[in-house]
């Protein structure tokens, strides 16, 4: 038997006011962050993962999702209700004529090198699963990144001291600057033009003075790829602290996908918990 419709109406404004109460109590900004893009609902799941997976290692930091207008109203709330901050975003038009379709937009990262009212975020792609805590990150210094290929930067987690600067010169130069990939991380690639010779971040051994660039080791951004070559991790797997599911279109929350078994197992657990919780 239905309830009352009194009641259900009563129940109906109990439920608003808990997301209302979890979107306030997210709003209360710390100084640092974890932030991700999202771009459309597509990728929702993942960041509602992603999400899971920090607040699984015990953080008191602030989690921000900047948001598109191609995400839905019942993303974003589905979002508020998992405790991210949830913040609009208008994209930055990519000035490379040859490029991607999908990467029309991807220069819209950039943003969240203006994003001061944090003194320091940590960036993570949608498509990242944490697996171990990586708060030492907010010790490293005003831009951090881990290389892929030998030689170039991925822009996949890094660490940020937003600057206002730093943001209007790379505006400056966005439309001078070469990327080798048509987006935002080759963009990144060439305003970073000597990373590849940058200091090993060692959270352990702070390096003073601080230096303007440092690489991340790749534990804190295990590519996928890694996995593939030799059907295990080329590192530590015990130490691991970010998995990277790279591999173009293969994501974890695709079906297809199961034939990576132990990469996508680890991606699954958060999973679980989100949908039947």
């Amino acid at each position: 038997m239905g309830s009352p419709p009194r009641l259900a109406f009563v129940a109906a404004l109990a439920a608003v006011g808990l997301l209302a109460g979890v979107a306030t109590a997210a709003a209360a900004a710390t100084e640092e962050a974890y932030v991700t893009l999202l771009y459309g609902d597509e990728f929702v799941l993942g960041v509602r993962v992603l999400g899971k997976s920090i607040r699984d290692t015990g953080t008191r930091r602030d989690l921000v999702v900047l948001v598109s207008d191609g995400v839905s109203d019942y993303s974003r709330k589905l979002l508020q209700a998992d405790g991210w901050i949830v913040k609009h975003i208008t994209l930055l038009a990519n000035p490379n004529q040859v490029r991607p379709k999908r990467f029309w937009g991807v220069y819209t990262k950039l943003k969240i090198f203006n994003m001061t009212s944090y003194r320091k975020v940590v960036y993570l792609d949608a498509d990242t699963v944490v697996v171990k805590s990586i708060e030492d990150l907010f010790k490293c210094g005003k831009f951090c990144g881990n290389l892929k290929h030998s030689e170039r930067m991925n822009s996949g987690v890094m660490v940020v001291e937003p600057s206002e600067t730093v943001f209007k010169d790379m505006m400056r130069q966005i439309d001078s600057l070469p990327s080798y990939t048509g987006g935002d991380q080759g963009f990144l690639n060439s305003y970073y033009a000597d990373f590849a010779n940058s200091h090993v971040y060692e959270p352990d051994k702070p390096s003073t003075p601080e230096p303007e660039t440092q690489r991340l080791s790749t534990l804190y951004n295990a590519d996928v790829g890694l996995y593939m070559l030799a059907n295990k991790w080329m590192v530590d797997e015990k130490e691991l602290r970010v998995i990277h599911y790279t591999l173009g279109p293969l994501k974890p929350w695709d079906w297809w996908t199961a034939w990576l078994v132990k990469p996508v197992g680890v991606w699954q657990i958060p999973m679980m918990f989100i949908l039947y919780n």
